[in-house]
């Protein structure tokens, strides 16, 4: 059993808090958890500086070209910040983002939870962050505007006019094939088919691609130099896509047969019936120049 002055002196070096008294086995920076936590701030929002642009024509968000989201910057400047203030090396989580936009729209509020953990202990704040849109118009916008264009798509047939149909069907496949960043910047019809002007090379490659897969035939490309510098050297690639002479369907009279045509084989001929005697025939590529449309 403790005598008196042995419990005195186990008082005496008991470990205390030095802001609060209150007696503790763990410290965090040399003060107990409650008053750590009471002395810490983990953000302050009115001092961050969060901007992106806005697209007046597309309604896109960006930071500087790169296109992005209200939340996106948002989190990203609250964990930043975070660190900056406690040291790069803690962990931060950010979680239920919510954006609130009023009527004007110039200054997006989002609202979140951020936590992070600090000296081994995890802090949580609810923050709101204010943030200001400038209003701009993008460098895709801007092109589209301008009429910018890498390449022409001319959709063309052989020995024939596209019909309206297989015209109506390139048009889709090429607003299909678009990615984020590609657009058509002109589609212009001629009496011997249709240009396609795609904003570039690879998006061309993708619709003719798409045209020859659907319609059939087969398509080239071939650059032309359109800037020439020492820094740089631009050029505009033109894709010829041309389809069958004959499709399906169609009526092709050869050596006074008539013949229905069942499938078109690229660059070997087609198959198809006679219409007389219902016989299944053959007709290479190199009769059919003798073909024509009935």
């Amino acid at each position: 059993m403790k005598t008196e002055e042995e419990a005195q002196k186990s008082v005496k070096w008991t470990k205390f808090c030095p802001k609060c008294g209150k007696q503790t086995e763990e410290f965090f920076d040399s003060l107990c958890e409650d008053c750590f936590r009471e002395g810490i701030t983990l953000l302050e929002p009115e001092h961050l500086d969060v901007s992106l642009s806005v697209c007046t024509h597309c309604g896109g968000y960006f930071k500087g070209k790169e296109q992005t989201s209200i939340e996106a910057v948002v989190e990203e400047s609250v964990k930043k910040e975070i660190r900056k203030k406690h040291g790069y090396g803690c962990g931060v989580l950010i979680k239920g983002l919510r954006t609130e936009i009023g009527r004007e729209e110039r200054r997006p509020r989002v609202v979140l939870t951020a936590k992070a953990e600090i000296n081994g202990l995890e802090l949580e704040k609810n923050v709101e962050v204010a943030v200001i849109l400038k209003r701009e118009t993008c460098e895709r916008c801007s092109r589209i505007a301008g009429g910018y264009y890498a390449g022409i798509v001319q959709i063309r047939a052989e020995g024939r006019i596209p019909t309206d149909d297989e015209l109506a069907v390139a048009e889709e496949i090429a607003y299909m094939s678009l990615d984020e960043e590609d657009f058509v910047s002109k589609l212009q019809r001629l009496k011997e088919g249709l240009d396609i002007y795609v904003s570039s090379m690879e998006c061309g490659r993708r619709i003719s691609r798409g045209v020859v897969k659907k319609l059939g035939g087969g398509f080239s490309e071939s650059r032309k130099l359109y800037v020439f510098s020492r820094s740089r050297e631009i050029y505009r690639v033109s894709f010829s896509v041309r389809l069958p002479g004959f499709k399906e369907g169609d009526a092709v009279a050869l050596d006074n047969h008539v013949f229905t045509v069942e499938r078109v084989i690229e660059g070997k001929g087609i198959e198809g019936v006679d219409t007389e005697t219902g016989e299944h025939l053959f007709v290479s590529a190199k009769k059919l120049m003798r073909a024509r449309r009935v």
